[in-house]
């Protein structure tokens, strides 16, 4: 049965993951420029230029365009065409319409700020359920659920739980990461849980378990 129960052994392993996490965060965390701003403005650029590409190749682009356009209000001024120019160049032209109409809509709707609610932010262009728990925990510090197919993948491997292409959109797996994230740094453990993914609990069918700190407690390692 694809389910967990939150029993007392169910929370001390969320524990331990947090933990072990959070211990191996602090030598491997990867280091990037939307990662050094607690600015949501900038993480939401970033978010919108991450989507579908990888992280090294986004940075230098999204460095620039951070340079010229410091703030929403920069976007609007600039005006579509310019923004569609500037990210023609720099290989990402089809998102120039996404932070244009996203800029827009913040700059009339809310004054330049982005809003608090997970739901106005879903509302926006671009922005859907990763996006908006990327700008409400990376640039708020909230304990929101970021979920994609890497995070998923490690808690489905710990916790023993069938992984589709729905499941970062379930209820279940939102209901683990949120336990996992309910504490003071759900920014530090979420960022750890993203490159752990990358780094150990890779996307194939054998991760690096033997150098995981959680192979003790994974279920996925255990029918190995």
């Amino acid at each position: 049965m694809n389910t967990v129960t939150r029993d007392k052994e169910y929370f001390s392993k969320i524990k331990i993951i947090r933990t072990e996490l959070l211990i191996w965060g602090e030598e491997n965390l990867r280091k990037f420029p939307w990662r050094e701003t607690s600015d949501p403005y900038k993480i939401a650029v970033a978010e919108v230029m991450l989507h579908r590409t990888k992280a090294d190749q986004v940075k230098n682009i999204y460095e620039q365009f951070i340079l010229k356009y410091p703030d929403f209000e920069s976007i609007v001024k600039a005006g579509r065409e310019a923004i569609k120019a500037d990210l023609k160049s720099l290989g990402l032209f089809w998102r120039a319409d996404l932070l244009y109409d996203m800029a827009v809509e913040v700059m009339e709707k809310y004054g330049g700020e982005l809003p608090l609610d997970r739901k106005k932010l879903m509302t926006m262009p671009g922005v859907g359920n990763y996006i908006s728990a990327a700008i409400l925990c990376f640039g708020y510090n909230f304990p929101e659920p970021v979920l994609d197919t890497n995070t998923v993948r490690v808690l489905g491997r710990i916790f023993g739980l069938k992984i589709t292409d729905s499941s970062r959109r379930s209820k279940l797996f939102y209901g683990i990461m949120h336990d996992l994230v309910n504490f003071w740094d759900p920014r530090t453990v979420s960022f750890a849980l993203i490159d752990f993914a990358n780094v150990v609990c890779i996307p194939s069918d054998k991760p690096r378990c033997e150098i995981c700190s959680l192979r003790d407690i994974c279920i996925y390692y255990s029918k190995l």
